[in-house]
C-alpha cells in the first residue's frame, strides 16, 4: 500500500524524515519541504523506514544524481544540491547536541564545504573495494551483502581513479573466472599532498599520485605466486611505490614488493603512513581541520599538549612548534612507528609518542601527576573509551578540541565531559570532508569552568 507523506527533516544517516500516523518514518533519497509517495518496508515500535516510489512535490535543491551506480553504497546525498548539503550537515550536529549532548544553546558554526575552485567529486585518497562472488568489483551495497560492480569510482582523484581501473582489470584478466574465490577485497591509498602541497590549483590535474596498493586474498584461498602477482600489479603504473598482498595462504602470510607506506605532505609537514594506519580520506579538507583545531585551541609556547588518538602524528606535527611538549597516544602499532618516523621528517623532538590505549596511558599519567595543559582527540568512529573521558577531567586541561568523524558519539561525549559542571561547550564547526554522503567531520571546543577562557 502506497501513502501521501510531508517530509520534514534530514536524520543523521541520510534519510529524511516523515511522519505518518504518529510514527517517525525515514525515506532513504527524499528531502526535507518535498511530499512524496512511499511504502512502508519495515515497521518498528514508533517508526518506520519506506521506499520512495515517487516525488509529488520537488524540493528547490533537488538535483539529478550524477552517478546513479553509487546512491546505494555510500552516496546518500547526491540528490542535494551541494549548498543545502552543507546546511543540512550543521543542522544535524546541531541537533545532535542538543538531544544526545544535552547542550540547548550548542554555537554550531556553518560547515565549511569544498573549496569553490575544487568540485565536491574526486576528493578520496583513499578507498576500499570489495570483489563479490561472482567476480564484481567496486563497492558494498548498503545493508546488503551485494557488491556493486564499478568501472570507475568519481569519489577518488582522478590519477587514483586511474589506478582503481587499472587494478581492477589486471585482476579480472589474471584470475579470471575464479577471482571471487581467490580475492575478497584491496586498497587503494595515494599521497595526494606529495604532488600538490596543498596547491589547490593543482589538485585535480595531479597526473600521478604514488600510490600504495594492499590486495586481500579470500580466506582458506592459495595463490599460486603471490610474488609475480604483486610483481606484476607493481608494474601497473609508474606512480605505483608498493603492492602488499595479505592472507595468501600456503607458506606465505603476507608478502608485498616496493614500499610498505607512503610519504605525504599536508601544510608543508610529511608524513610517513603505512598501509594499516589510519589518515585522512580528503586532502584539501584535512588542511582545514587542522587549522581550524589550532585555532580554536590556541596551544602556548610553554603549554604541555596531550594528543589522544593520535594516529601517525597529524595533529601533533602542528602542535608541537606551538607547545612546549606534545605527548601522543596512539594504540596502533604501525601507526606509533608512523609518527616517530613523522616527526624525524619534520625535525621535531618535542613530541613524546605512546602505544597504548588511551584510557591506561591517561590513568597512567594521572597516576604519575603529569601536566596537561590543552586536549586534542581524534577518536575513531565509536568515540573515546568512557575511562579515557573520567581521566582527562580529573588531569583538567584548561581546554578540550575534540575532533570526530561522528556527530552522535561526539555529543554523547560531550555531554559526559560537560556532566557536573567541569566542562562547557564552546562551539562546533563542521568540516565537509567526506561530500555526497551523511557523513560529518566536526570539531569541538570545550573550556574549563573558571579557567582562563
Amino acid at each position: 500500500m502506497s501513502i501521501d507523506v510531508e517530509l520534514t527533516d534530514l536524520a543523521y544517516g541520510g534519510d529524511a524524515v516523515g511522519r505518518y500516523e504518529g510514527r517517525v518514518l525515514f525515506v532513504p533519497g527524499g528531502i526535507p519541504g518535498e511530499r512524496v509517495r512511499v511504502e512502508i518496508v519495515e515497521e518498528r515500535r514508533g517508526h518506520a523506514r519506506a521506499q520512495l516510489l515517487e516525488i509529488l512535490r520537488p524540493a528547490p535543491e533537488r538535483i539529478e544524481p550524477p552517478y546513479p551506480l553509487l546512491t546505494d553504497c555510500g552516496c546518500q546525498w547526491q540528490h542535494i544540491a551541494y549548498p543545502a548539503q552543507l546546511t543540512w550537515k550543521a543542522h544535524i550536529v546541531r541537533q545532535l547536541l542538543v538531544r544526545i549532548g544535552k547542550q540547548p544553546d550548542a554555537l554550531v558554526h556553518p560547515t565549511i564545504g569544498m573549496p569553490p575552485q575544487v568540485p565536491p567529486w574526486h576528493y578520496r585518497s583513499i578507498a576500499q573495494f570489495t570483489v563479490g562472488p561472482s567476480g564484481e568489483i567496486g563497492q558494498k551495497i548498503a545493508d546488503s551483502h551485494d557488491v556493486q560492480d564499478l568501472p570507475s569510482f568519481p569519489l577518488f582523484h582522478p590519477a587514483l581513479d586511474h589506478i582503481y581501473q587499472l587494478v581492477r582489470a589486471k585482476l579480472i584478466a589474471y584470475f579470471g573466472d575464479e577471482l571471487g574465490q581467490m580475492i575478497q577485497g584491496f586498497q587503494i591509498r595515494g599521497a595526494i599532498g606529495a604532488v600538490t602541497n596543498n596547491n589547490l590549483n593543482s589538485f585535480a590535474t595531479a597526473k600521478a599520485v604514488p600510490t600504495l596498493l594492499t590486495v586481500h586474498a579470500r580466506p582458506g584461498s592459495v595463490i599460486e605466486d603471490p610474488q609475480a602477482l604483486a610483481q606484476e600489479l607493481l608494474g601497473l603504473s609508474p606512480a605505483m611505490v608498493g603492492v602488499i598482498i595479505e592472507r595468501v595462504g600456503g607458506r606465505y602470510g603476507r608478502i608485498f614488493v616496493g614500499q610498505e607506506f607512503l610519504t605525504d605532505v599536508v601544510l608543508g609537514r610529511r608524513f610517513r603512513v603505512s598501509a594499516d594506519s589510519f589518515f585522512q580520506v580528503n586532502l584539501v579538507q584535512t588542511a582545514v581541520l587542522v587549522e581550524r583545531a589550532l585555532a580554536m585551541l590556541e596551544p602556548q609556547r610553554t603549554d604541555v599538549v596531550l594528543d589522544g588518538y593520535s594516529g601517525v602524528g597529524l595533529f601533533s606535527s602542528f602542535l608541537a612548534p606551538r607547545a612546549a611538549r606534545v605527548i601522543a597516544v596512539e594504540s596502533q602499532p604501525s601507526a606509533v612507528m608512523d609518527a616517530r618516523a613523522s616527526a624525524a621528517l619534520n625535525n621535531q623532538n618535542n613530541i613524546t609518542s605512546i602505544e597504548g590505549p588511551l584510557e591506561r596511558v591517561l590513568n597512567t599519567l594521572h597516576y604519575r601527576r603529569e601536566r596537561i595543559d590543552l586536549a586534542l582527540l581524534d577518536p575513531p568512529r565509536t568515540g573515546c573509551h568512557p575511562k579515557a573521558l573520567w581521566a582527562l577531567q580529573q588531569m583538567a586541561p584548561r581546554a578540550i578540541c575534540y575532533v570526530s568523524c561522528d556527530p552522535s558519539t561526539l555529543a554523547r561525549d560531550i555531554a559526559t565531559l560537560c556532566s557536573g559542571g567541569r566542562y562547557r561547550l564552546v562551539s562546533a564547526q563542521p568540516v565537509d570532508m567526506f561530500p555526497q554522503t551523511y557523513h560529518i567531520e566536526c570539531v569541538a571546543l570545550l573550556a574549563r569552568v573558571g579557567g582562563t577562557r
